[in-house]
């Protein structure tokens, strides 16, 4: 591959500033919250395995970096990690995945549920006395409000997370302490689609009063919101009425908002903040490794963050209109390169599919667009570009999210591009005005980033989503196409899993065929805390485990 400035630089983009330790401005104090005596335990609750010796203890504020603002306040109506990873403390979904065994679903709202012998009825049984930051009490209606405001939203209310429920028919209440979610058909997933940690129980009297939640937090979760200062801080107190008895530990959790992401670090080092955040708020690898050299007492986490780099074309704008247009692009991505300079080598080239879902790597690595060497893809993207009505390629605008990992994306592409004569000229934007021009399709492209909640097709289904009116959802490139709607649907429905990896098989194939989001690279996660916080516990993507209620600090 040729020799180009851009690249170079961006070679270096991610080392430079781990080559330094910048001082670190001081964060702003939040205000301190009185202290409290830990309530006797009354309820059976998961207790922490003490580790080394360290023994639960109460108190203290846990400070953690996040990358910017939130966009709003409404966890359910948002796709960005910025909202769900600063509000989730202040909620409860009906499960939640186990944080010290991520691939078990443990009870969160609901004690106990059972699944009917057709698999068309799960009815959870609601744990008694459990109440909303306001003194409401949660009853089963709450339940059925949160999930079908999402299966069929009022005009106007964004359901980025309708397609994940699409199983779902409505929700029964029995009486107060029971919900039963029914769904159309018996599907393997369903469990772990209620389970992420953005399918947080509103309050229906209170969301009815409001209209919406984008400038209000009312759950029931371990901490209660206090106040947010946009650009600085989110505060949360300790819920002294949670409804576990002897949760939480901390009196309060504080983020930090810090867009410079080498600040951000110096942050870190320095103790400023005690953990950081997960997804794009943590660290870079080779941040990791320099901490593992100069601070070695240091607790770095690896974990799947099941996110991807991709490049969204706006399949209703021209020249993506033009499959030949898009299909150049696809041909045209060096992914291996991609690994090298955006994942720092921590990551791997993948399909549309995660891990175990994706075309193998044998397979995958032979087909045009992931293959090496590069010049036969190059020559067919100028082919069928010329084909198309584009022999010398085209100048376009690119949206693109504001922050150094969004933007490296975008330059990446700028290099990558320009070898087929496609000219990006980026416009960067803060990640409220860019969020807001991808749901309205008010864009051309767009390079960045996105993150699963969970590794399975059918999470993967809400990028492909189909309109509700016109909310597209996460379908950003507004691909419409009844086969992969289709597919979507009959990989859900099958339970037999021979048969479901066979629809996944061609419903990849064909995403990769359509060329409107070609996946760059797929990458891991990274965060670090300070060895007085405890329990962080494992991950599974960045939207879950974000509560804090077992976790306590030594010191």
């Amino acid at each position: 591959m040729r020799d180009n400035v851009i690249l170079g630089s961006l070679i270096t983009l991610g080392l430079v500033f781990a080559g330094c330790s910048p001082a670190a401005t001081p964060l702003p104090q939040p205000t301190k919250p009185a202290a409290q005596e830990p309530p006797a335990p009354a309820r059976a609750a998961p207790t922490p395995t003490p580790r080394q010796g360290d023994q639960p203890r109460y108190g203290g504020v846990l400070t953690v970096s996040t990358a910017d603002d939130p966009l709003t306040m409404d966890i359910l109506q948002e796709v960005s990690f910025l909202t769900q990873n600063v509000y989730q403390s202040a909620y409860n979904g009906i499960t939640k995945y186990d944080p010290g065994n991520p691939e078990e679903i443990i009870p969160d709202l609901a004690k106990s549920w059972e699944i009917s012998k057709d698999g068309l009825t799960y009815s959870f049984g609601l744990h008694e006395n459990v109440k909303f930051h306001d003194g409401a009490p949660l009853t089963s209606e709450d339940i059925k409000f949160s999930f079908e405001r999402q299966i069929n939203p009022p005009r106007g209310v964004l359901a980025p997370r309708r397609s994940d429920l699409a199983a779902l028919s409505r929700v029964e209440t029995p009486d107060k302490l029971t919900a039963n979610l029914i769904v159309k058909y018996p599907t393997g997933a369903f469990l772990d689609v209620i389970s992420s940690g953005l399918m947080v129980v509103y309050s229906k009297a209170f969301v009815e009063k409001k209209g919406d939640m984008k400038k209000d937090v009312m759950g029931t979760g371990p901490f209660k919101f206090k106040r947010q200062a946009m650009g600085s801080t989110v505060e949360h107190v300790k819920n002294p009425d949670y409804f576990i008895k002897g949760r939480p530990y901390l009196d309060g959790v504080v983020f930090y908002v810090v867009k410079d992401a080498a600040t951000r670090f110096a942050a870190l080092r320095t103790g400023q903040v005690k953990l950081t955040g997960p997804g794009t708020s943590g660290l870079r690898p080779s941040e990791a490794d320099l901490l593992r050299n100069t601070s070695p007492q240091m607790v770095i986490v690896s974990y799947p963050g099941f996110s991807h780099g991709n490049f969204i074309m706006n399949t209703q704008e021209k020249p993506w209109t033009d499959a030949r247009v898009r299909k150049a692009v696809h041909l045209t991505i060096d992914r291996q390169t991609a690994v090298k300079v955006l994942a720092e080598d921590y990551g791997y080239v993948g399909s549309y599919m995660p891990g175990k879902w994706g075309v193998p790597q044998e397979e995958l690595l032979k087909m045009p667009g992931f293959r090496q060497p590069k010049d036969a893809d190059i020559a067919e993207a100028k082919r069928l570009l010329a084909e198309a009505g584009y022999p010398e390629g085209f100048t376009q605008k690119s949206l693109v999210r504001s922050g150094r990992k969004y933007e490296n994306v975008g330059i990446f592409l700028v290099d990558q591009l320009a070898k087929v004569g496609i000219k990006l000229e980026l416009d960067i934007k803060e990640s409220a005005v860019r969020t807001k021009l991808l749901n309205e399709g008010a864009f051309n492209n767009h390079p960045g980033t996105s993150s699963l909640n969970f590794g399975d097709p059918e999470n993967v289904a809400r990028y492909w989503a189909k309109p509700l009116r016109d909310d597209w959802g996460n379908n950003w490139q507004r691909y419409s196409d009844d086969k992969v709607w289709d597919l979507f649907d009959k990989q859900s429905r099958a339970l037999d899993p021979n048969e479901r990896k066979k629809v996944v098989r061609e419903l990849d194939l064909l995403l990769i065929e359509s060329a409107a989001r070609p996946i760059i690279y797929w990458e891991n996660a990274i965060l670090a805390h300070w060895p007085e916080v405890k329990n962080r516990g494992k991950l599974y993507g960045n939207y879950n485990f974000q509560q804090y209620q077992d976790v306590w600090l030594a010191k």
